[in-house]
């Protein structure tokens, strides 16, 4: 009896410690494949709807997937825009700081009236299978094409689809079933009748869909039985199958309550003969973290309840493993607790001259870093019809990447959010399956680093036949200066993260023994040199075509030349920026400011030269290969010490590196006679010098090659409204254009500050999005009525 009781022991610890084991490989295999770093990219685009010769207007948003806050890491967003035939029509590289970036795209004459995509993404996402990247369609109405288009009635066919709950028809089962309808341009279909029947005509239930063409009923098939659904649709009936009846196998049927979330399992009498005893496991994981919890059937109904503090924030994706650790079924549930909302507060407006100034207070903004906070604001009247997006920036990063198809109207589930959209979201969730994540590719860890994850743009110089250790890397507008010493071993050198805009050009020179700067005798190799390719992962939902333009022309508005107008505000803004920079050094009591113009420049002087002719506190001089700068009056007894000398911020240690040096691309320099602020080492001062290859092509004497970027980022331009003829007319109350702010100033009390030229005098609407450096969201419409301007 003994013997009997010690064996029963060991076999039930060893079934434990089997069962452990298959646990920890479910458990181990996700955290490899889930341990590269994700990220998800949003875009919120100023309409959905463009007229030929607009401007699409978007902020970029690139979240960390996991934690939800804006990503400090990534620097390259690919924005990409796609004609039907997915040929791309635009593209552009864009930098990100701290997680956000803004541009624009002008809709110009490479666009035709139709359906296009816009697509955002980065290198390192292409590493995924998981949808991370922003892809959404968008509208694009040629009035010269659809001048005098009509509404045309277009032949309905619907799409029916009764989907299992945890996937599978199982015999004798009772399952809950998730019904979703749409129509052919793949939208879901509101209000249609459903009834379901059995072989004998006999009605078992009644069900209908709601807006989006999604509904549910219950019902236990059973296998002697065929099912007819049949459908009412405008008057017209169509009628489908439910067939697909497994003999064995196990139900799922989720039921949430204010605490508790209850999974139930169900199977049937023959399926429980073959899996009573087994070790079975149930888990939950939301894209990075996994838990588990082993299962053992005794009868055939097995319930689990989990408290609402177990669960994750947002996504959970509950699958249940048999015995070999196959997967046998999933299901998704939402969970909103720990998802933290900005809720916009009642607008305050004043009236200033022709325009008003708008106050919109946000809760818990002015607890957040500004500097690391972006909303965008689209600014549109109220009766609009070009806004019909289906995602805002939380349905995108909490919901989208974790589904395999495409949500329509997911923004619908994350504002106002209540009971119902609680109750309609789960319905949704019933009727997606299984999750983007495939489990044989998490058992296979098939997830690798074969995409770099970029940081600007990398320069690889490698030196053909002329070699030579020293190497200056001229400054881009965003970049410092390099001074690069090579080893005798070495025939090539690597500059990182490069942020060269536009037409820029790198300079590159050599310094030889003696100092002097030649041009250098180099090849060179850039990456990323090209926009990657990027197939979607699923297909979007075109921009609603439930209306049409009718008696659009070009004489209701008026587009600016954008080309000049951009050129122009360029030159101007770039100057302004210089002349604020260097006013603000001049206020610093301890240095002097010596800004250059192009005669100096044209002048052909050394950096000797200069300093004898414009530096009064300094003499240089300069022979057979060196340089030497003293204070021109004694400071001490004893030898006075050269000042320290910096160009673009970066200390030369060596100064014979300024013999022969021309001054024809500096742009200013700041004089530190007495070095404030640099300790023992700048007893005799120090000497900024600024340089700008804007003046390379005005100065072409300069002693370096330059090179030409393949791929550069795109220039940060002004988004430009059109103008209108007629501000009372249909066209503009349902495609005009209020204005669009991609990074609203935010005040210390957490509120939006704005000022709208409304020329129409009518009521606005004001879509914000936006995201703080916590992970706090907002999304919201906001409509200011027309008693506010009255």
């Amino acid at each position: 009896m003994k013997k009997a009781i010690l064996i029963t022991i060991i076999l039930i610890s060893n079934l434990l410690i089997g069962q452990e084991q298959k646990i920890d490989k479910i458990i181990t295999s996700f955290d490899d494949y889930s341990s590269l770093y994700r990220e998800v990219a949003y875009c919120h685009l100023n309409k959905s709807t463009f007229i030929k010769g607009e401007m699409i207007g978007f902020s970029g948003y690139v979240l960390d997937k996991d934690s939800k806050v804006p990503s400090e890491s990534t620097k390259n967003l690919y924005c990409v825009i796609t004609d039907a035939s997915n040929k791309v029509v635009k593209s552009k590289l864009v930098k990100v700081d701290n997680g956000f970036t803004n541009n624009v795209f002008t809709v110009d004459s490479l666009f035709s009236s139709g359906h296009y995509t816009f697509k955002a993404y980065t290198n390192w996402m292409r590493n995924f299978d998981e949808p991370n990247a922003f892809v959404e369609s968008f509208r694009v109405i040629d009035p010269e094409e659809e001048s005098s288009i009509e509404k045309t009635a277009t032949i309905q066919k619907l799409d029916a689809q009764f989907l299992p709950e945890g996937g599978f028809f199982v015999n004798s089962v009772k399952t809950s079933v998730g019904v979703i309808i749409k129509n052919n341009q793949g939208y879901g279909v509101q209000d249609v009748e459903g009834k379901v029947y059995d072989s004998n005509d006999q009605l078992l239930i009644s069900f209908q869909t709601n807006a989006f063409g999604i509904g549910k009923f219950q019902f236990t098939p059973s296998l002697d039985q065929t099912y007819k659904v049949e459908v009412n649709h405008l008057g017209k009936i169509y009628n489908y199958e439910i067939d697909d009846i497994k003999p064995k196998g196990i139900s799922v049927h989720v039921n949430n309550s204010p605490k508790l979330l209850a999974v139930e399992l169900r199977t049937n009498q023959s399926t429980l003969r073959d899996i009573k005893g087994k070790s079975y496991k149930l888990t939950v994981h939301n894209g990075k973290t996994a838990k588990a919890t082993p299962v053992t059937f005794k009868e055939k109904s097995l319930l689990k309840i989990v408290n609402h503090e177990e669960l994750f924030s947002g996504i959970n994706i509950l699958t249940l493993f048999d015995e070999n650790n196959k997967p046998v079924l999933e299901r998704i549930f939402f969970h909103y607790t720990g998802i933290n909302f900005i809720n916009p507060g009642t607008p305050i407006t004043t009236t200033y001259k022709d325009s008003t100034r708008i106050r919109i207070p946000l809760s818990n903004l002015a607890h957040s870093s500004t500097d690391k906070t972006n909303i965008s604001v689209s600014i549109l009247p109220e009766t609009t019809k070009s806004y019909q997006r289906q995602h805002n920036i939380i349905s995108y990063t909490y919901l989208q990447p974790y589904l395999k198809s495409y949500v329509e109207n997911a923004h619908y589930y994350f504002t106002n959010v209540d009971a119902k959209k609680k109750y309609d979201l789960d319905n949704l969730l019933l009727t997606q399956g299984w999750s983007s994540y495939n489990w044989d590719d998490i058992f296979n860890n098939n997830v690798t680093d074969t995409y770099a994850f970029e940081d600007g743009i990398v320069l690889k110089a490698n030196q053909n036949k002329k070699r030579q250790k020293e190497y200056v890397v001229y400054p881009l507008e965003q970049n410092n200066g390099v001074k690069v010493s090579l080893s005798e071993d070495q025939d090539s050198f690597v500059v990182s993260s490069l942020y060269p805009i536009e037409s820029e050009m790198l300079g590159i020179g050599t310094m030889n023994k003696k100092g002097k700067v030649w041009k250098p005798d180099l090849g060179t190799e850039f990456y990323p040199s090209e926009i990657p390719d990027f197939e979607n992962t699923f297909k979007v939902l075109q921009t609603n075509q439930s209306f049409s333009p009718k008696g659009i022309s070009k004489s209701e508005f008026s587009l600016i030349d954008l080309n000049k107008t951009q050129k122009l505000d360029e030159v101007f803004i770039k100057a302004k920026k210089r002349q604020t920079k260097i006013e603000n050094l001049k206020k610093d009591i301890f240095t002097k400011v010596y800004a250059f113009d192009d005669t100096k420049r044209n002048s052909n002087l050394t950096f000797a030269n200069y300093v004898n002719a414009y530096l009064p506190d300094y003499y240089a001089r300069e022979t057979s290969g060196s340089f030497e700068i003293v204070p021109r009056v004694a400071r001490s007894n004893v030898n006075d010490p050269s000042p320290l000398i910096y160009l673009d911020d970066q200390l030369i240690v060596n100064q014979n590196y300024f013999y022969a040096y021309n001054m024809n691309i500096v742009d200013y320099l700041v004089v530190n006679e007495n070095g404030y602020g640099e300790g023992f080492l700048g007893a005799g001062g120090v000497i900024k010098i600024y340089t700008s290859l804007d003046f390379v092509n005005k100065n072409k004497r300069g002693p370096f090659r330059q090179f030409e970027f393949p791929l550069t980022f795109a220039k940060n331009k002004n988004f430009y409204v059109p103008k209108y003829n007629v501000y009372k007319g249909d066209f503009f109350k349902d495609y005009g254009v209020i204005d669009w702010i991609p990074n609203c100033k935010i005040d210390d009390d957490g509120s939006l500050n704005f000022t709208v030229y409304n020329p129409a005098n009518s009521p606005l609407k004001f879509f914000i999005e936006g995201i703080t450096n916590t992970g706090d969201l907002v999304s919201e419409v906001v409509v200011v009525n027309n008693d506010v301007y009255n």
